[in-house]
């Protein structure tokens, strides 16, 4: 379907929102428990706290292995779905306005990624960066390789 291509940059982008905004909360919240001296009274509270901070740091490759697997669901599902060469300008159309969203969506991370209440977070999110700085490239990479997925693949005869 043509919409898969607008519903998978909505999930990205959700998803890195949704990341950014747990990896800074909870890192702001790990170092004022850190620095409370009534929740770090032993070593092993600490450990795990900062444990945690280790592991919110590395959110940025569950979003990459997010946008792999989206990229890859879409062209997947577009070689078991049968299409009509009817409908192709439909599709394209509706890969224009996934783009037009695709570079809204570019223009509010960076916005969100660059306000200073944020601080040194975007830091931790390169490849993210990456992914949503360049979603308008993507989208309709990804959507062009739906198409010939949908629509190159063989004939099939049935008996």
């Amino acid at each position: 379907m043509a919409k898969d291509i607008i519903i998978g940059i909505v999930i990205i982008f959700a998803f890195a929102i949704g990341y950014f905004s747990f990896h800074y909360a909870f890192n702001i919240a790990a170092d004022k428990m850190i620095n409370n001296t009534y929740v770090n009274e032993s070593k092993a509270t600490v450990d795990v706290l900062n444990e945690g901070k280790q592991l919110s740091n590395r959110l940025d490759y569950v979003l990459l292995i997010v946008f792999v697997g989206v990229a890859l669901g879409i062209v997947i599902t577009r070689w078991f779905i049968g299409g009509n060469p009817i409908f192709m300008f439909v599709y394209f159309i509706i890969l224009v306005v996934a783009t037009i969203l695709a570079s809204v969506f570019h223009y509010v991370w960076e916005q969100v990624s660059s306000a200073s209440v944020f601080g040194t977070t975007s830091l931790f999110f390169p490849i993210t960066g990456h992914i949503l700085s360049h979603l308008e490239i993507y989208t309709p990479v990804i959507g062009f390789l739906g198409v010939i997925a949908m629509f190159a693949k063989p004939f099939l005869v049935r008996e």
